[in-house]
């Protein structure tokens, strides 16, 4: 596995760059990494990699090479099967920040991203998610991207983690109105998956969301 690959796809953005500092990543490197870790959001429902199949949603390997709608077997809500041609970067941006917008009464419940640098960088590590990777561009291109849940969960260790946990399903601003022991975060999370469909989540990474999400939205 070659240097750009194995920061792309195995160490954290913090630590590539700790890891590597005598040798900068280059612009587009560095987009791709932050996309990998925005990407977690997508992760919650779909699978990734060459064997990723059909789950609460479509797999996202190969979105490319693939018409819109056309994973067999997946059933998809008539408002994407009307929609004709190939996911390209621009379909993906305006899909990305609002999936309702982009096909009214898509059955995909996601309330959308909306800071334009951070579908640049899911979009940038989409684009490696190809058997041959296109050239994937936005025109938010040089837009800064912010860590998720930036501006509005509160700073603290695991923020950008229970960003992407959450917003999976639901605004983050619903978050901040809790006040939940941290039992009673780990039951809901319980109910996520068992009622809701969400996936399981590492146990280490359950944990640190437990920990920030009783420390700043606890009781």
């Amino acid at each position: 596995m070659n240097r750009a690959s194995f920061i792309e796809r195995v160490i954290p953005l913090s630590f590539s760059l700790l890891l590597f500092g005598s040798l900068p990543l280059s612009a587009n490197e560095t987009l791709i990494a932050a996309g990998e870790q925005q990407a977690l959001v997508c992760k919650a429902c779909h699978q990734m990699g060459p064997e990723g199949v059909a789950a609460i949603g479509p797999p996202l390997w190969g979105l490319a090479e693939r018409s819109i709608a056309s994973v067999e077997g997946f059933q998809y809500s008539e408002a994407l099967k009307q929609l004709q041609g190939q996911w390209d970067a621009q379909k993906l941006d305006a899909f990305l920040s609002s999936p309702s917008d982009f096909a009214p009464g898509t059955k995909m419940v996601f309330p959308g991203v909306k800071d334009p640098g951070a579908r640049t960088a899911i979009i940038a590590w989409l684009a490696t998610q190809n058997p041959t990777p296109p050239d994937w561009i936005t025109e938010s291109a040089d837009e800064p991207v912010k860590s998720p849940g930036e501006g509005i969960l509160a700073p603290g260790k695991d923020m950008a983690l229970v960003a992407s946990a959450c917003s999976a399903c639901h605004s983050l601003y619903l978050v901040t109105q809790q006040g939940l022991s941290k039992e009673r975060w780990d039951a809901l999370l319980t109910w996520m998956v068992e009622e809701q469909g969400m996936d399981e989540l590492a146990p280490d990474d359950r944990e640190a969301i437990l920990v920030y999400l009783s420390t700043y939205y606890g009781m």
